[in-house]
């Protein structure tokens, strides 16, 4: 199984969403919660970590798991582990080309946008 980790930074009342590069094979050009692969050896929260990271330069410092997500794409079984990130020490900037652009969205903004990368989300985002 293939297992992802993604982080969903919250301040505010609202969440960070990084729209993904057109160039990416998987759900390009949609909103997105921030996160990736999970490496050999790590922990899912030590994949948050390096995610975060790598992608907008902040670590988390206080965050809980909001849901597993399980599906198939291409035949492969993937488990993706959600989390909220409520405090973090950095702030979130572009730092790779994983994203061309992040955004502050409000809860019921972010639920409601028409280009999501996962269904799912929409659900998750109005129960935060």
């Amino acid at each position: 199984m293939i297992e992802i980790v993604g982080g969903v930074l919250v301040r505010k009342r609202e969440l960070l969403l990084g729209r993904r590069s057109p160039s990416k094979r998987i759900c390009p050009n949609t909103w997105d919660v921030l996160g990736g692969h999970r490496e050999a050896g790590e922990t899912l929260e030590q994949t948050l970590a390096r995610e975060l990271e790598e992608e907008v330069g902040v670590t988390p410092a206080e965050s809980v798991k909001l849901a597993t997500l399980r599906f198939v794409h291409d035949g492969q079984a993937i488990g993706f582990h959600l989390y909220r990130v409520d405090a973090w020490t950095g702030e979130p900037a572009l730092a790779n080309d994983e994203h061309t652009e992040l955004r502050w969205f409000g809860y019921a903004v972010a639920a409601a946008l028409p280009d999501l990368a996962s269904e799912e989300y929409r659900a998750l985002f109005r129960a935060l």
